[in-house]
């Protein structure tokens, strides 16, 4: 295996504390009210629904990162996306925070060979969030400051 450049693995640091501070506060700024919501109903799925996706998926990554098999299939050892689903809005952000304390530990000690699973979680977060704008924007909702300020504020009218 392959040591990492420690710059790469700083950029990829970076880059995940960046993803994930933006990814909670989509989640942040869903009132508990509206987390099953859809809103684009019957189109897309629900709020619940994207991070139950992303719980579920961040917990796939870890696996993978400490394995080095990355698998999406269900497993005994990590929850359906139904069980992430039916969590309180509470229970998620604890969850998504928990996971991302623990990749970045991971991401500290990635070797070369599975460097693009790095890019890859990356790459699944920001798709989301793609999703979430329009979700949010759609119900009228806030988007997370760390979000516009990462892509530009001119981008995001007042």
């Amino acid at each position: 295996m392959t040591k990492m450049n420690g710059k790469l693995i700083q950029d990829f640091k970076n880059a995940w504390k960046n993803a994930n501070a933006a990814t909670i506060g989509f989640a942040v700024n869903i009132p508990p009210s509206q987390w099953e919501v859809k809103p684009f109903n019957p189109r897309f799925k629900s709020f619940a629904w994207e991070f139950a996706c992303l719980s579920r998926t961040r917990m796939c990554y870890l696996k993978g990162l400490k394995t080095g098999q990355l698998t999406f299939s269900h497993q005994g050892d990590i929850p359906d996306k139904e069980v992430f689903e039916r969590m309180t809005k509470r229970e998620i952000l604890d969850n998504l925070r928990r996971l991302s304390r623990d990749i970045l530990k991971e991401i500290e000690k990635v070797k070369s060979e599975n460097a693009g699973m790095v890019v890859w979680l990356l790459q699944h977060e920001r798709v989301h969030q793609g999703k979430l704008i329009l979700y949010l924007s759609e119900a009228n909702f806030k988007l997370p400051k760390s979000f516009i300020m990462t892509w530009g504020e001119s981008n995001f009218p007042k």
